[in-house]
């Protein structure tokens, strides 16, 4: 993340990031299923569930209140059903035999057709965001480059860096968020940075340039008033 240690270089993409579990899946299953090394209907299984939550990662967000209210209202669900079980009700019957008469047969010529049609794109968009999406903090800038140049710079001097994912599943597939970047009193906003994957690492790397500019502030005050 960072070229040296005075400053830490990141980029920031579009929701095609978080299609990366899908394209590796085609890879990975096409000799797994091609020479029936696995269960054709586990790997279709996992190829389901994988593909529904990188749409669901891409269309919609799924903020940390709206994860707990789906959580406690699956765990009710739940509780409920045991307990209708209890009573000779079982609530989830027509979903098991459902889920029964589903059989995926993962194909592994459609998986890798799938793969590799989306691989392109996608290294287009990591070329595209390295060049026109990066950004550059050090000491005293925050600085957006786009094609080779600076399109964004903010103004010098102390700043606060807030961290926020609203989405829990670009947590999940990319610990991906968002970089907001304030005032130094916390109170007015300068920036809102989206989709930066890898956003803990991110925000560690530029807590400690932040925190060596306060500590060398107070050392020069500290001198001046000597």
């Amino acid at each position: 993340m960072a070229r040296e240690a005075h400053e830490v270089v990141f980029y920031t993409y579009p929701k095609l990031l978080f299609a990366w579990p899908v394209i590796l899946l085609g890879f990975l299953f096409y000799p797994l299923a091609a020479y029936e090394l696995v269960s054709s209907t586990l790997l279709g299984w996992i190829y389901v569930i994988t593909l529904v939550t990188v749409i669901l990662t891409m269309g919609i967000d799924v903020n940390r209140e709206v994860a707990v209210f789906w959580i406690v209202t699956l765990i009710a669900i739940a509780a409920a059903s045991a307990y209708l079980r209890t009573q000779g009700v079982d609530f989830f019957k027509p979903l098991v035999h459902l889920l029964g008469y589903m059989h995926p047969v993962y194909a592994p010529g459609t998986g890798l057709a799938v793969s590799v049609f989306l691989a392109v794109p996608y290294a287009v968009m990591l070329v595209w965001a390295r060049l026109n999406d990066r950004w550059r903090i050090t000491h005293n800038e925050f600085e957006h480059y786009a094609f080779g140049k600076v399109d964004r710079a903010l103004a010098r001097g102390a700043k606060t860096v807030r961290t926020a994912y609203p989405d829990l599943f670009e947590f999940l597939l990319c610990l991906a968020g968002e970089l907001i970047i304030y005032d130094s009193k916390g109170e007015k906003e300068l920036a809102r940075i989206e989709h930066v994957p890898l956003l803990p690492l991110v925000r560690r790397r530029i807590q400690r340039i932040l925190e060596y500019t306060a500590v060398v502030t107070t050392t020069d005050e500290g001198n001046h008033k000597s």
